[in-house]
């Protein structure tokens, strides 16, 4: 009896353990050295996309009359951040919280489609199409913060200094529109036709 059970037990896990089991999709596959270097990528380019929104905040409030010396970079909990002079409010100050994340986005947006999506329509491969996925959904998060910032700057305040809140939500869920958007514009069935090889129909006569 105690076997039974055990055999029964093994079954039913094994089962789970199946019905559970995440595939990748067909064709997507990459070496051990372009997993580092797609690695090595997504954390420079969140860097640089860090720095690039910050800077779009700098260059917006220079641009509308606020003196250098009256910003002051530092950290809203481990976030890098801006502070703006009291004087600086109105319409103004809204385009400068719009700037960061608005500039950053369209910047890497434009990034991704003159180079990673031209790029894998000249050449399909799982390594191509890994780097411009991070590329687009680097974008499409940098949009979310940039209309939260602007628009619920209260509320984007408030998530950025906690671990979770409803503004991540709204993240997440244009990250995962950037995956939809990136699946279109560069389709895994591109590369798949291309690695299939095409029979010829009509051989070559041999005498």
């Amino acid at each position: 009896m105690p076997g039974l059970q055990r055999h029964g037990l093994r079954g039913r896990i094994g089962k789970g353990q199946a019905l559970f089991r995440i595939r990748r999709p067909e064709g997507l596959r990459l070496s051990r050295r372009e997993a580092v270097r797609l690695m090595l990528y997504t954390v420079a380019i969140a860097a640089a996309s860090v720095l690039a929104h910050e800077a779009a905040h700098i260059l917006a409030a220079l641009a509308l009359g606020v003196p250098l010396g009256e910003l002051q970079p530092g950290f809203l909990g481990i976030n890098p951040s801006v502070t703006l002079p009291e004087w600086f409010t109105g319409t103004p100050r809204t385009i400068v919280r719009y700037a960061g994340g608005l500039a950053t986005g369209a910047g890497l947006l434009l990034f991704y489609l003159l180079h990673w999506a031209r790029r894998y329509r000249r050449s399909p491969s799982s390594f191509c199409w890994s780097l411009g996925l991070v590329t687009v959904v680097l974008s499409a998060i940098q949009f979310a913060t940039g209309y939260l910032e602007g628009r619920y700057y209260g509320a984007y305040i408030m998530g950025a200094m906690s671990a979770f809140s409803v503004t991540d939500v709204l993240i997440y869920g244009w990250a995962v529109s950037g995956v939809f958007f990136h699946s279109t514009v560069c389709p895994l069935r591109r590369m798949r036709a291309t690695a299939t090889p095409t029979t010829d129909t009509h051989p070559d006569p041999v005498a």
